[in-house]
């Protein structure tokens, strides 16, 4: 009888890929060398403040997603994209799927660094910024001209996002030196 399923739940499946594979593509969905730009800049921020690399990063690829010439070389080095240029939503969209996917990165790093003691503090945190940074956006949305509404909750989504990931990319650097120097030392 289970195997009766099986052959039903793989008949459904192979089914429903006609129709997936006709679906359009997500405008912003995240691109892979848009991705690869926004690892290789923060790389290149390293030895820079969390502030700092901010300054660097964020806003760069929702800029040239917009079709605006690029600043820097690594923006220089960013191909034509297909389904590019878009909207400036899209393109704050866009980015912020890449900083989230930074973000919920380096927290599983931080917490695999962790304390066992430490770990489920440290998933505590990060459900409540994202409770915050949500509530937040919706404020700052709703205080603007009705205008600019939408932009200002997506911009200030964005802006949280890149800012805690570079925080938490940071708090796992600092754990990463502190493993290393313990390790050299010694027992």
């Amino acid at each position: 009888m289970a195997r009766g399923w099986v052959a039903i739940g793989w008949a459904l499946t192979l089914a429903a890929l006609p129709v997936a594979a006709q679906r359009a593509p997500d405008p912003a969905r995240p691109l892979p060398a848009e991705r690869a730009w926004l690892e290789a800049c923060v790389l290149g921020a390293l030895a820079h403040p969390p502030r700092a690399a901010f300054g660097r990063c964020a806003w760069r690829l929702a800029a040239v997603c917009q079709g605006e010439p690029g600043e820097g070389l690594l923006i220089a080095r960013l191909p034509a994209l297909p389904g590019r240029p878009q909207s400036a939503a899209i393109c704050a969209q866009v980015e912020t799927a890449l900083w989230q996917q930074q973000m919920e990165r380096w927290a599983r790093e931080v917490a695999l660094l962790a304390p066992t003691a430490q770990q489920e503090t440290l998933r505590r945190l990060q459900r409540a910024f994202i409770g915050y940074r949500d509530a937040a956006c919706a404020l700052e949305g709703t205080l603007s001209p009705p205008a600019e509404a939408e932009a200002n909750r997506l911009s200030c989504r964005l802006e949280q996002t890149a800012i805690r990931a570079l925080e938490l990319k940071r708090l796992r650097d600092e754990m990463w030196l502190a493993v290393g120097f313990a390790s050299v030392e010694g027992p």
